[in-house]
């Protein structure tokens, strides 16, 4: 028993990832909205000074890439907590009851924000060859979006396939019908050990 207790304690070692993976998705989210309150007294104070509609598209575009890194860094943090751990009082979005919604979750959010990053290297245009750069980030966004199509296809049927609550109870209740009528039937009593008790006490 206290071999099993300790392979099950150690399951909280999952904390360590869980808090060190929120901490650093507050931290970008700090350091997010910093940015974006710079970004609104430049566009504010010094509109002027702003090159091209382009310069400002590329610092929006970076912004939204911390937020969406943190917002992954934090579904990664839920997700492990509540698999591991315990479940929390969250939406039911981010719920996660199983490893492939956690993994779902994280392969859509991942391939936006490649999408984001491959956009702010366009608006950029730093690049020489950006037609072999965009394939670099077209192939793994192809391969993460027929990923989540073919995982939700089959978590889709497995829901399908299993019974729905009220037939598995409809089941139990007539199993436990049977058996009752065949112990009646056999004349084996529905509480033999409390029998044997009373039995023993009267004697």
């Amino acid at each position: 028993m206290k071999v099993v207790r300790f392979i099950a304690g150690m399951r909280y070692f999952v904390l360590i990832p869980v808090i060190g993976l929120a901490i650093t998705a507050g931290i970008l989210f700090i350091k997010g909205g910093i940015d974006l309150l710079d970004f609104l007294y430049e566009m504010i104070a010094g509109i002027g000074e702003m090159d091209t509609k382009s310069t400002i598209i590329i610092e929006l575009v970076e912004i939204v890439h911390l937020f969406l890194v943190g917002t992954v860094l934090f579904i990664t943090s839920f997700g492990l907590y509540q698999l591991f751990i315990q479940p929390l009082p969250l939406p039911a979005w981010l719920e996660i009851n199983d490893i492939e919604e956690l993994e779902l979750n994280l392969v859509g959010l991942t391939a936006v924000v490649l999408a984001v990053n491959f956009l702010s290297v366009v608006l950029e245009q730093h690049e020489d060859n950006l037609a072999l750069y965009g394939i670099g980030y077209a192939l793994p966004i192809a391969a993460l979006s027929y990923f989540i199509k073919v995982r939700s296809k089959t978590i889709d049927n497995g829901k399908e396939n299993l019974p729905a609550s009220s037939e598995i109870n409809s089941q139990v209740s007539e199993a436990n019908r049977v058996l009752y009528k065949k112990r009646n039937e056999a004349g084996i009593p529905k509480y033999p050990f409390k029998e044997e008790k009373t039995g023993k006490k009267e004697k």
